[in-house]
C-alpha cells in the first residue's frame, strides 16, 4: 500500500482553506486560465501552492509565451489567456504545486484542458511531443498529449512507457478537448482518457484505459514539450460536470459569437442547446 495519508493529513487543512477562499465551482479543485499574469509572475488560477516554474524530467528550459487570447472550444466555458511553444531543440517543461494534493486511495479525479498543435507536426527533439503531466511522488508521471509517436493522442508513462493510444489523430490548428478520469487504488492506478467528449452531456460509455501506472501523491502538473503547441483551460474536479461546464450562452457577445464561427466542437445555438459536430472521422 502506498504511504499517502501523512503526507495528504499534513496539508489538508492548508489546502481546505486555501481551496473554500476561491471563486472555484462547488467540487472544481484546480482552474488555470492562463491570466496574463503568466509566465512573468504565473501565479493566476485557482487550487495551487505557488506560481509556475521551469521543472519536469530533464526539462532544460521554459520557453513559453503567454496570449491574451483563449483557446475556444464551442460549448465550453472559457476565459483568460493561453500558453503556447516552439518546436525546441531540448527537453522544455514548466511545473505547478497543488494546494491540495491528489492520490488518495479510493479516490476519483477529472482533468480536462484544451490542446492544439501548431507548426510542423513532430519537429522539435524526440519527434515534437507536448502535453500535460501528472507529477506522482514515486518517481514516475502521467503523460496527457501528443507523444513522440504515433502522432495519436494518448496515454503513456512520462518516457513513453506504457503507451495507450486513443485512436484521435493530431492536426495541426485543431484544438482538443482531452479529459482524463483518474481513479487512485492501493496498486496500480486507472487512468481513463476522453478525447473531444461534448461538454454538458453526460460521461461517455466508452474511452482508452491505462492500468500499468501507480503515480502516488500527486502534488504538482506541469506542461512537458518538445514540439509546438498552445494549451489552455486546464481543469480538475472531484466530478465529469466539474471540468466540462458548458459556456453561459446569455453572457456571449456579438464577438465572441464570430469567434467561435472557427472553434472546433460543438455547434451551439443562439439559446445555448448544441448538437455534436462530427470533428473525427
Amino acid at each position: 500500500m502506498r504511504v499517502r495519508s501523512e503526507y495528504l493529513s499534513a496539508l489538508f487543512i492548508t489546502a481546505v482553506l486555501l481551496v473554500l477562499s476561491e471563486p472555484a465551482r462547488a467540487s472544481q479543485i484546480i482552474y488555470e486560465s492562463f491570466s496574463q499574469s503568466f509566465p512573468i509572475y504565473a501565479n493566476g488560477g485557482t487550487g495551487f501552492s505557488g506560481p509556475w516554474a521551469q521543472g519536469g524530467f530533464n526539462a532544460f528550459a521554459s520557453g513559453y509565451t503567454a496570449s491574451e487570447s483563449s483557446l475556444c472550444y464551442r460549448g465550453l466555458q472559457t476565459s483568460g489567456g493561453s500558453v503556447s511553444g516552439g518546436a525546441f531543440s531540448a527537453i522544455n517543461g514548466a511545473k505547478r504545486g497543488l494546494a491540495q494534493p491528489l492520490g488518495a486511495d479510493n479516490t476519483t479525479v477529472y482533468l480536462s484542458f484544451l490542446l492544439q498543435p501548431r507548426g510542423t507536426l513532430d519537429a522539435g527533439v524526440f519527434n515534437g511531443f507536448f502535453g500535460l503531466t501528472l507529477n506522482g511522488s514515486l518517481g514516475q508521471d502521467l503523460f496527457i498529449g501528443k507523444p513522440g509517436g504515433p502522432d495519436q493522442y494518448v496515454l503513456e508513462t512520462r518516457g513513453g512507457f506504457g503507451q495507450v493510444a486513443s485512436g484521435a489523430s493530431v492536426a495541426v490548428g485543431e484544438t482538443t478537448l482531452l479529459v482524463l478520469k483518474a481513479q487512485f487504488q492501493s496498486g496500480n492506478d486507472i487512468f481513463t482518457l476522453y478525447v473531444d467528449p461534448v461538454p454538458g452531456r453526460p460521461e461517455p460509455a466508452s474511452a482508452v484505459v491505462k492500468t500499468d501506472l501507480d503515480l502516488g501523491v500527486v502534488s504538482a502538473l506541469g506542461i512537458y514539450s518538445t514540439g509546438a503547441f498552445a494549451i489552455d483551460e486546464i481543469r480538475i474536479g472531484t466530478t465529469y460536470a466539474d471540468v466540462t461546464p458548458v459556456a453561459d450562452a446569455s453572457a456571449r457577445t456579438d464577438d465572441d459569437m464570430l469567434h467561435e464561427e472557427s472553434c472546433r466542437g460543438t455547434e451551439l445555438n443562439n439559446d445555448g442547446s448544441g448538437s455534436s459536430k462530427p470533428t473525427r472521422p
